[in-house]
Order: structure tokens, then C-alpha cells, then sequence
């Protein structure tokens, strides 16, 4: 039996990255990005905890919160040891 309609196209999968790192990146200047990215989870994390207080599922939120938290401090750690400032200051 024929098909009266053909198969769809394959869809090929994306190659291109979603960012890339220039390799001359000067390292205090990633230290800096780094920083406010997880700035940035920390505080969207903190903002939908608060919202949703007592909803099922929060831990998983909580623990996510807490690693950027770890991960955070070690970057600024590493920035005060390696060049003598902080990169932003407290979260």
C-alpha cells in the first residue's frame, strides 16, 4: 500500500552551543560573570521560594539554592585570594 502523504522531514539536532568562552577571556573578568550568574539563580531562587512557601517539591529548590549559595562563595573566595577584592560583595 502507498502512502498518499510522505514522511516529514528529519529534524537534525543543533550543533550550535547555547554561549561560547572566548579563550582570551582575561580570568578576573570571568570570575566577575560567574559571580553575577549565580547572583542571578540565587535571588530567582530566593524569590520563588518565598512565593510558594509550603508547596510540595520546595526541597529540591532548597538544595539547588543552597549549592549556587556554596558555589558562589567559593568563586568570590577564589577572586579575593587571586586578586585582593571582591567581586560584588555579599548576597
Amino acid at each position: 500500500m502507498n502512502k498518499i502523504v510522505p514522511d516529514p522531514p528529519r529534524r537534525k539536532p543543533v550543533t550550535t552551543p547555547f554561549f561560547t568562552v572566548q579563550s582570551d577571556m582575561y580570568p578576573p573578568d570571568a570570575l566577575a560573570h560567574v559571580s553575577e550568574l549565580l547572583r542571578g539563580v540565587i535571588e530567582t531562587l530566593d524569590e520563588h521560594c518565598r512565593a510558594r512557601a509550603g508547596e510540595y517539591g520546595l526541597s529540591m529548590l532548597g538544595n539547588a539554592m543552597h549549592a549556587s549559595e556554596i558555589a558562589y562563595t567559593l568563586v568570590e573566595h577564589v577572586h579575593t585570594r587571586l586578586y585582593g577584592q571582591q567581586v560584588w560583595g555579599e548576597i
